[in-house]
């Protein structure tokens, strides 16, 4: 019995350096570094109902929580304090509402919800607006006991006096909702206030639109000469205005609003109004579209990210404005010290206000907008020839700018202007602020409900709450095309997170349905961060470390805490195994790889290594390495391990690559070649060759040689003898296997004629020859093909060539039988055949006995014999060409057998062999004496090529 065939290496060599390098890392998911499930405990507060609003009184730290009828006031520890009733107005728990007089009283007991909580920016005083008796105010004096606030005194700011249901002074929340800023101005406090209205609400005590109250001495109420704009009678119910955020900076209040594009659309969208503090009659009113979006980069986009779009996040969600650190500022092009109002936006639902969950979040520098807003006002009042409307038509009468009246002839666009007053207008300024979501469309499929931006260690950081009651902790940044995540945990609760307010230098409070929730802002821990290098490329300021197999904070670790340096992580290398005296290359698969100083080590010996590669992307990644093995080591036949040591010095900054990483599964074996296949070929070359032997896969690369030249060969080879034994090697990874048998060069094959010289119907040719020449059948063509071509042999691949003629098919239709002794005569209808008559011998029988045909045009016929007996139920006829006999196929002789050649008609080849019939056509009858007698004819078509085969005995090779 021959040697097992373990392994079959088909020597198509010009590819095996490509089929090495195909080989590549498997990458590794970047979820696969972090785990957004780890939960996380929270200090929190149970408010006992929905919290409506959260404000944060400094120094001391104390937290005031406002729900229905109640403000309940807790320390920085969130634990409470005290609790302010402030409704249901006829209650008599509520001590405050008597304090109001009996006119601001409404029909019966009232639920109070505190839609404003406002601290006062000079005195101690809380402010609480509720949307009971007509949206009244409360002051609440605040007192500094040590380390608590408390609330001494409440004064109700309303007056019995100047309020009615045409001007209320004193009527200031609006249950649709209301936004406000309080500004201390000489020693006054002026609330800037912003509040949704309809028809019913604007019926009696309308809050208005948008209003500056000031805050009378004598504490029982506002001033009655407040200035205002509110929505017009006409628009009411048709536009509505939602109040998100207001904020102020130097010598102005900013309100942030969803509304309609314009009166009578049901596309929305965001704008910014700003007032000045320096004057309260809101002449300097100004209004300017926010455009927030996400635009594709359609030309550089990869096949992955086809399914990008332009987004336009047209409706504000929340917004926060604030100082950015350095690094956005670079990135924005503006200076550090400079106010940014951060606003995270979603994507509405058509012809909605309603959002979508697909979120985006823009930085507008307030310089930046308000130089927008100055060049539009110029554009207004200029003198140009571009009409433009002033805007604001759901607030006051529609007119054109520049507001350059002449007596007569109202507006005219193209006089000087002499009337100032246009400045001193209303105006929505003919631009649009256009900026680009920071996140590059990555937060599709999130609904942002709130925010808060804080800067640590020059880095930018937002704090934003999702609708499913989780905070996203994510670095701002534009230079760089992916999102930064350092935390995404959730409160607990899949509700959506409001009233992000900074509770101290080191903490934020969020609030959600009944809870307000304190999270620190340098994160909730560091859990999350599964591997060493991602928890120690987090921001510094995390805090974070590697705790023996987990990233944690120092004071959470019971171990070795380090925070500069990680070991190298090994998942997976090719090829498993080598030869052992090879120069194999190996490729070795993980994380965490640098260039180290000192070798890396598998299976003891030495490798050089190669420069890492690192290719990072949006959502996988990989470290690989590739190192070539050193002969001569101390390794042996059998398993070893793969060790992967890297040694980096201490650096300043960040962390180094320190220690070794380990894998097992890696064998050394010894290949060694068994079968050589076929043994001989033609002196020409081109023989395919294949090599049977153990562990021949081993290694990363392969190469044979012949006598010394690489395989394949091409043309004669440089060797002189026709007729040599030429020694055959296979190379893996420079070490040399040799086969047990040399390879033989033998004569070219040759062909001295080919019979018979036409064919057709799939007849056998009979190739006569030298060197492996055998007959083969020609590819069937169809009737209409019938050509000159040329026959030839095609063996490895030495080509010899014979004239012959190529027809198309031919068979026979059908047939009759004469009657009567004189007139045995037997014919059927044919085509094609008197084509092959003049090359090849037709032959018809009847009853197996030849009748002697006449081929004719288009029928051939024969005389049945006389001596021929036909029984009653006939004799079968048959037309046909001579079968040839087997070619004499030279038998085997060894273990291997020579390639099969091939036989070609004009280019269409099939291989050769043995072959045991040529075809022929059957003419099944059934002949009788007598009239009236029909032919059944059935025309088989028939081609038999058998192949021979040269197999040994069961667990041997099959070549």
């Amino acid at each position: 019995m021959g040697p097992l065939c373990r392994t079959r290496l088909l020597l198509v060599l010009a590819l095996a350096p490509l089929l090495a390098d195909a080989w590549q890392c498997p990458r590794i998911p970047y979820s696969s570094t972090r785990n957004f499930s780890v939960p996380y405990t929270l200090p929190s507060f149970d408010a006992g109902g929905p919290v409506q609003n959260v404000a944060v009184f400094a120094d001391p730290a104390t937290v005031f929580v406002a729900v229905r009828n109640r403000i309940l006031v807790a320390g920085p520890e969130l634990r409470l304090r005290s609790v302010l009733i402030t409704g249901p107005t006829g209650s008599a728990e509520c001590e405050i509402c008597r304090l109001c007089p009996a006119a601001a009283g409404g029909p019966g007991s009232e639920d109070v919800d505190n839609i404003l909580l406002l601290l006062d920016p000079q005195e101690p005083w809380l402010y609480s607006c509720g949307t009971a008796r007509h949206g009244l105010c409360y002051q609440h004096q605040l007192e500094v006991r040590g380390s608590e606030v408390t609330i001494v005194a409440t004064h109700c700011l309303y007056s019995a006096t100047g309020n009615s249901p045409a001007s209320c002074p004193d009527c200031v929340a609006s249950p649709l909702g209301t936004s406000g800023t309080v500004v201390a101005d000489h020693y006054s406090s002026f609330f800037y206030l912003g509040s949704s209205v309809n028809s019913s609400v604007a019926a009696r005590y309308s809050p208005q639109s948008v209003s500056v109250r000031r805050l009378k001495g004598t504490l029982d109420g506002f001033a009655d000469t407040f200035q205002w704009l509110t929505v017009l009678p006409p628009y009411r119910d048709a536009y509505p205005i939602h109040y998100v955020h207001s904020f102020t900076d130097g010598e102005h209040v900013y309100f942030l609003t969803v509304q309609p594009e314009c009166p009578g659309s049901a596309s929305y969208h965001t704008r910014l109004a700003r007032l000045s503090t320096s004057e309260h009659d809101l002449r300097r009113y100004r209004e300017l579209v926010l455009d927030c979006r996400f635009e594709s980069k359609r030309r550089r986009r990869s096949a992955e990210e086809d399914t990008e779009r332009d987004v336009a996040y047209n409706v504000l969600q929340a917004a926060h404005a604030t100082r950015p650190g350095e690094r956005l500022a670079r990135d924005l092009g503006i200076d550090s010290s400079e106010m940014v109002l951060f606003g995270a936006f979603a994507e509405s639902q058509p012809e909605s206000p309603a959002p979508q969950d697909n979120s985006a979040v823009c930085a507008f520098p307030l310089r930046l907008l308000n130089q927008a807003i100055e060049e539009g006002m110029d554009k207004c009042c200029g003198t140009g020839a571009q009409t433009l409307r002033r805007g604001l038509g759901f607030f006051q009468p529609q007119e054109y700018c520049p507001h350059n009246v002449s007596p007569g002839e109202g507006v005219n666009l193209s006089a000087p202007v002499t009337d100032t007053s246009c400045w001193d207008q209303p105006t929505l300024v003919p631009a649009t602020s256009h900026k680009v979501d920071l996140f590059n469309g990555r937060l599709a499929g999130i609904l942002l409900t709130s925010i808060f931006v804080s800067v640590l260690e020059n880095v930018t950081v937002a704090h934003l709450g999702t609708a499913q009651g989780r905070i996203l902790q994510m670095v701002l940044q534009r230079s760089s095309s992916y999102v930064v995540a350092l935390a995404n945990f959730s409160l607990e609760e899949p509700a959506p997170l409001r009233h992000a307010v900074r509770l101290r230098e080191d903490s934020l409070l969020f609030a959600a349905a009944t809870k307000v929730w304190r999270v620190n802002v340098t994160g909730p821990g560091c859990r999350h961060f599964l591997t060493c290098d991602r928890c120690l490329r987090a921001e510094r300021f995390m805090g974070c470390g590697w705790c023996g197999d987990g990233c944690a904070r120092s004071h959470e670790c019971n171990g070795t805490w380090v925070q500069d340096s990680c070991p190298p992580i090994l998942t997976d290398f090719h090829p498993r195994s080598a030869p052992l005296r090879g120069r194999t290359r190996v490729t070795l698969c993980g994380t965490t790889f640098r260039s180290p100083p000192d070798p890396e080590n598998v299976g003891g010996m030495f490798a050089p290594p190669s420069p890492p590669l690192s290719a990072s992307r949006l959502k996988d990644f990989v470290d690989m390495l590739v190192c070539a093995l050193e002969p001569g080591g101390p390794a042996v036949v059998g398993p070893a391990d793969v060790v992967l040591s890297v040694m980096e010095p201490p650096r300043a900054s960040g962390f180094s690559v320190q220690g070794s990483a380990t894998l097992g599964g890696f064998v050394f074996v010894e290949p060694q070649v068994s079968t050589l296949h076929p043994s001989f070929g033609p002196q020409g070359g081109g023989t395919l060759l294949s090599l049977c032997g153990t562990h021949l896969l081993a290694g990363s690369s392969w190469e044979v040689t012949v006598n010394g030249s690489k395989c394949p060969l091409a043309g004669q080879p440089r060797y002189a003898p026709a007729i040599t034994p030429a020694s055959v090697a296979l190379w893996i990874d420079g070490e040399e296997f040799p086969a047990p048998l040399p390879f033989q060069y033998r004569p070219n094959p040759s062909v001295w004629g080919i019979v018979p010289n036409c064919t057709c119907c799939w007849t056998a040719l009979l190739a006569a020859g030298s060197s492996a020449c055998a007959t083969s059948p020609c590819p069937r063509s169809s009737p209409s093909s019938c050509r000159a071509g040329t026959g030839s042999t095609a063996s490895n691949p030495v080509t010899t060539r014979s004239r012959c003629m190529y027809v198309g098919e031919w068979g026979v239709q059908g047939g009759n039988a004469g009657a009567g002794r004189a007139q045995r005569r037997v014919s059927g209808q044919q085509w094609g055949l008197d084509a092959v008559a003049g090359c090849m011998n037709i032959t018809m029988t009847v009853g197996g006995q030849d009748c002697h045909p006449n081929v004719l045009k288009n029928k051939v016929m024969c005389h049945v014999p006389h001596n021929l007996r036909l029984p009653p139920d006939g004799a079968p006829v048959q037309v046909g060409t001579p079968q040839y006999p087997p070619s004499p196929c030279p038998a085997p002789s060894g273990p291997t057998e020579p390639p099969l050649p091939q036989i070609c008609v004009n280019g269409d080849c099939q291989e050769l062999g043995c072959v045991l019939a040529t075809s022929s056509l059957d003419l099944a009858a059934s002949l009788a004496l007598g009239t009236g007698v029909t032919f059944l004819v059935c025309c088989i078509l028939a081609a038999v090529l058998l192949r021979w085969h040269w197999r040994k005995r069961r667990g041997e090779c099959r070549c």
